[in-house]
């Protein structure tokens, strides 16, 4: 039995963005992380290695139970972008990050709320730092060794 079928599946099916479409937002020095936009890694027990910079760690097995308090911290920043490793998304697997994302989605969309969209980060944090490892202005605490023992 996996974590997820405690849990209602999600219908919401949010937007895709790439990593060069989320770092255009990192760089942009006219928008805030955390007002504008925010980044969040859904990563719990394989959280490590490093991350986007600036995003905030919300288990995903606890994400649902917690997603009252998570709409009303998020609700009002107008894209949330979700990630876990790989973000994958298919017919017969619903990532960690995109379950998340397709939550909060579903809560925005059930209570009515045009202020903030939930969006996925393509690719997970693997296709971040096969891009961005290296750029301290989009990620953060990249360890090498890491990602080399989990290959």
């Amino acid at each position: 039995m996996s974590w997820t079928d405690a849990f209602p599946t999600p219908t919401s099916a949010p937007e895709r963005w790439s990593r060069a479409q989320v770092a255009a937002l990192l760089r942009d020095p006219s928008l805030t992380n955390g007002k504008d936009f925010a980044i969040v890694d859904v990563r719990r027990t394989d959280f490590g290695g490093g991350t986007v910079k600036g995003a905030t760690n919300v288990h995903a097995q606890t994400f649902y139970e917690n997603l009252d308090e998570f709409v009303a911290r998020f609700q009002h920043i107008p894209r949330v972008f979700f990630f876990c490793n790989s973000s994958s998304y298919t017919t017969e697997k619903i990532g960690r990050g995109p379950r998340c994302a397709a939550w909060y989605q579903d809560v925005l969309d059930a209570r009515g709320i045009k202020t903030s969209q939930a969006l996925i980060l393509a690719a997970g944090i693997k296709g971040w730092v096969s891009e961005f490892k290296d750029d301290p202005v989009l990620t953060e605490g990249y360890d090498e060794a890491f990602w080399k023992a989990n290959e």
